[in-house]
C-alpha cells in the first residue's frame, strides 16, 4: 500500500488521530535523553497525549513515563 492508500485507511477509522507536531510536543522532546530524533519525537508526543506507544523498540521503556505496548 502507497503512503496515500496508508493515510486513506488511518483517516477512516475513528479509533485513529493524526496528532500535529507542535511547539509543546517539541520541548517535550527537548527533555527526553534518546538516539535519534524521530523517536524522540515519537515519544515525546506520546507522552504529550499521554497515551502508550506501540512498539517493538523495548528501549523505549527506559524513557520515563512511556508505556510500551508490545506482545
Amino acid at each position: 500500500m502507497d503512503l496515500a492508500g496508508t493515510l486513506e485507511s488511518i483517516e477512516s477509522l475513528s479509533k485513529y488521530v493524526i496528532a500535529d507536531l507542535n511547539t509543546d510536543i517539541l520541548r517535550v522532546a527537548e527533555t527526553i535523553l534518546f538516539g535519534e530524533l524521530h523517536d524522540r519525537l515519537i515519544l515525546a508526543t506520546a507522552k504529550w497525549l499521554d497515551i502508550p506507544v506501540l512498539s517493538s523498540d523495548m528501549a523505549f521503556k527506559t524513557v520515563p513515563g512511556i508505556h510500551v505496548i508490545w506482545k
